[in-house]
């Protein structure tokens, strides 16, 4: 099977894009505590402000990213 130049173009033009690695095996709380801390650097807020001790308790009761966030006094 012969692969055409366009999609040979659009293949280099997604390996440019920078990806931060994911773990296939990544739990469901790790992924929120990612998330969590990317909108906290996203709008101003230092490296590391949370531990995981903070975050477990939203967690646990289920609440959504967006919640958390605006708890935490980060608008977005």
């Amino acid at each position: 099977m012969r692969i055409s130049a366009k999609k040979k173009v659009n293949a280099a033009a997604v390996s440019v894009v920078d990806v931060p690695e994911q773990k296939p095996w990544a739990t469901g709380f790790e992924v929120f505590k990612r998330r969590i801390d990317e909108q906290l650097q996203m709008n101003g807020f230092s490296d590391g402000l949370l531990d995981a001790e903070d975050l477990l308790p939203f967690y646990r009761m289920g609440e959504s990213e967006t919640y958390v966030l605006a708890a935490l006094g980060c608008c977005m």
